[in-house]
């Protein structure tokens, strides 16, 4: 049963003919709109994934630490003038140096190397680790530096706001063993730098 196809082709055009078509210019339109709708999917996907980085980093951010009245520093921390300025010579800096039998040795090592220094034997109840314990008040914290670096950086160092004169103590403990040499104080001097400076108020 072969059909002609000239009559299949007829059958088709017939068919053809039935079906509504929309003019032209409304289907660029439709096409338009559907573009439109796309961009516009594709813009707010991008915006949305911005507010979210950006919740994201706002969440993790660590706020900047406020001074408020629960975590604010004491007034009397500030309350004393001090005097920062390393002295120029050991001869500027009196110390006196607390300690057993050995204080008035101790003593005379530091008279050596030009400071003006004076020995006291005292029990000085300091654990077996300490070195030595450095006390100064707000016009002795550059001597106290100084004397810092005699020790090799290896006293605990105590301020004392009362304290009225410039004199350093010095109280010595049971693992102290000697005063550094010129090399080592040079050395202690050098890694202390600007930054190991107390900050002045």
């Amino acid at each position: 049963m072969s059909r002609d196809i000239r009559e299949v082709l007829g059958e088709l055009e017939d068919d053809v003919n039935g079906v509504l078509l929309a003019p032209a210019a409304d289907v660029r339109a439709q096409g338009r709109r559907r573009a439109l709708r796309r961009r516009t999917a594709a813009a707010g996907a991008a915006l949305s994934l911005v507010a979210v980085v950006a919740a994201g980093a706002l969440v993790t951010r660590q706020p900047p630490e406020v001074d408020t009245p629960g975590n604010a520093l004491p007034v009397t921390i500030c309350a004393v003038p001090v005097d920062l300025t390393l002295p120029s010579a050991p001869g500027d800096v009196t110390i006196r140096v607390v300690g057993d039998t050995r204080a008035e040795e101790v003593a005379g090592d530091f008279r050596t190397r030009g400071f003006v220094a004076s020995g006291q034997t005292a029990i000085n109840p300091l654990p077996n680790d300490t070195v030595a314990v450095i006390r100064y008040g707000p016009a002795g914290v550059g001597k106290a530096v100084l004397v810092q670096a005699y020790l090799i950086g290896q006293a605990e160092t105590v301020f004392v706001p009362g304290q009225g004169d410039d004199t350093v103590e010095l109280m010595l403990g049971p693992a102290f063993q000697q005063v550094a040499t010129p090399t080592e104080v040079n050395q202690a001097l050098a890694a202390i730098g600007p930054d190991g400076l107390p900050h002045p108020c």
